[in-house]
Order: structure tokens, then C-alpha cells, then sequence
């Protein structure tokens, strides 16, 4: 997928720029995933780089849990998963050959949790099928991080 593939995150802005002064010291961060598909689709690519954050306690976390996901995926079917041995999967987005969306809330569980039972690092990675030209993604997760 090398057509259009962007990672902002929304909250803190400008968060890897080094603009933002308070960038160490976050319990939450907002991330959007987007992407327009050349037919090649993306395996196992990390949009969520957990080295590049800061926890409260100024630590990188060694943890993220789910709390919100928003998304729209258009035709193909994307796979979001835990840096894990073997990795584990956050959800699974399947559009079908044609539009998906929804907005699931996983606050009211206290987020959907990494397992981290292993010493891999946790970041977040995307991996997308049965994509072809034109297909496209847009997502939006809000992510706990976890010392």
C-alpha cells in the first residue's frame, strides 16, 4: 500500500515532532491510521511505535489497552495486532469489498489490554488483505498507556 498511508497523531498534537513541550508525561494518546490501497497491501507494519512514547512516569510504555477505535474501511480487510510472540490481535476491520464502519468502546472493560506476556515490544501493527487499487482505510484509536 504505497499509494497514500499516513499515522497522525491527534492527541498530544505534534507529538513526534518534539515541538510538543509535555510530549513525556501521557496517560492517553489519539492516533489516525489512514490509507489508499495500490493493490499491494501493507503485512505487518508498525503505525504505533511504542519507543517513541512517554508514560506519566516519563518511562516508555511497555503496554497499551484500547479504549476507542472509530473506522471506515473501504474494501479490504485490516488486521490490527499486538508486537507480540505470536502477535495478538486488537480487532480485526473486514470491509468486504465494500464500505465498513462502527465506533466500538471498550472503556466500560477498562480497554482492551495487551498481554504483554513476552519481550517483544508491544507496538501496534497493521496488516491489510484482499486489498485492491482504491481500497482505503481511516481509523482512529485512543490508547492507554501502560507502565
Amino acid at each position: 500500500m504505497v499509494d497514500s498511508v499516513k499515522v497522525e497523531y491527534l492527541y498530544p498534537p505534534k507529538m513526534l515532532d518534539g515541538v510538543w513541550a509535555e510530549k513525556s508525561g501521557n496517560r492517553r494518546v489519539t492516533v489516525r491510521l489512514s490509507g489508499i490501497s495500490d493493490g499491494t497491501g501493507e503485512t505487518d507494519v508498525i503505525k504505533v511505535r511504542l519507543s517513541d512514547l512517554k508514560t506519566v512516569s516519563g518511562k516508555v510504555p511497555t503496554r497499551t489497552a484500547l479504549e476507542l477505535i472509530d473506522y471506515l474501511v473501504n474494501g479490504l480487510t485490516i488486521l490490527l495486532e499486538w508486537d507480540r510472540a505470536p502477535h495478538a490481535e486488537i480487532i480485526r476491520l473486514n470491509g468486504n469489498g465494500g464500505p465498513d464502519s462502527g465506533k466500538m468502546d471498550y472503556c466500560s472493560i477498562g480497554g482492551k489490554v495487551d498481554p504483554g506476556e513476552d519481550d517483544r515490544t508491544g507496538d501496534i501493527l497493521l496488516t491489510s488483505t484482499n486489498a485492491d487499487a482504491g481500497d482505503s482505510y481511516d481509523i482512529t484509536m485512543c490508547l492507554r498507556l501502560k507502565d
